[in-house]
């Protein structure tokens, strides 16, 4: 993958690419999201039902952060080639925590009230904020102008959006609802399902995060006629090392 590769795809495209950069990149992706979701796992097993709630909180604050860092890689990749190191990943998401928590907050009350009072609504709020994430990781926006960013990047574009969504995350899902069928068969107490299942999320996690950013791209290239060399040209000039 690389800049001058780019292109418009189709949603069977991205996410096909998806799961191309996945298959070569699948130890550190898994190891990134075990990192940012597997102490809150594991707390879960250890703390009190009075606990649990707040703890599942918490993982639901962590997956933004999963999700900037894995953002951070795809962009290494697409804009210099490089293959980003899981620490360095972790630490350009905790560089941006608070707007990344704010984009899941946001994005997450819009969603809920838009689906409360209609469906539609809520579906268009699920669109609007589809590529916050990687606004904040690639372009280094706050949560707020990252979310008028997204809605402005997504605007008649609805169809590929909404696609790629349904289609990488709805994988997902079916990864998730297939690693629960197995564990049913093990028996295992419902502690050790509990963790396993958080863990096995920490596997299937980057699909839809990996599809979001490269949707981002695409979404620059649909909507600014984006030259991805240019874009590269764009970036800040490195100072000539000694």
């Amino acid at each position: 993958m690389s800049l001058a590769e780019h292109r418009s795809r189709s949603v069977v495209e991205i996410v096909d690419a998806t799961f191309n950069f996945y298959r070569g990149n699948a130890a550190a992706l898994v190891t990134l999201l075990i990192l940012v979701l597997g102490p809150a796992a594991i707390l879960k097993v250890l703390a009190p039902v009075e606990l649990q709630f707040a703890l599942e909180a918490a993982t639901n604050l962590l997956i933004p952060l999963g999700q900037g860092a894995v953002a951070a890689m795809v962009a290494a990749a697409i804009e210099r080639n490089e293959r980003l190191g899981v620490g360095a990943a972790l630490r350009a998401a905790g560089d941006r925590t608070g707007s990344l928590i704010g984009v899941q907050i946001t994005s997450g009350i819009m969603m809920v009230i838009g689906f409360i009072l209609l469906v539609v609504p809520g579906v268009i709020a699920v669109i609007w904020t589809a590529v916050g994430i990687p606004v904040v990781m690639i372009e280094g926006l706050g949560y707020s102008k990252a979310l008028e960013r997204s809605r402005a990047l997504v605007r008649g574009q609805w169809k590929p959006v909404l696609g790629t969504l349904l289609l990488s995350w709805g994988l997902a899902i079916l990864l998730m609802l297939g690693g629960s069928v197995v564990l049913g068969f093990f028996g295992l107490a419902e502690g050790a399902v509990g963790l396993v299942t958080d863990l096995f999320l920490a596997a299937v996690l980057p699909v839809p995060a990996i599809a979001v950013t490269l949707l981002y791209y695409d979404l620059r290239v649909r909507r600014e006629g984006a030259d991805l060399d240019v874009m590269l040209a764009a970036l800040p000039a490195e100072r000539p090392t000694n």
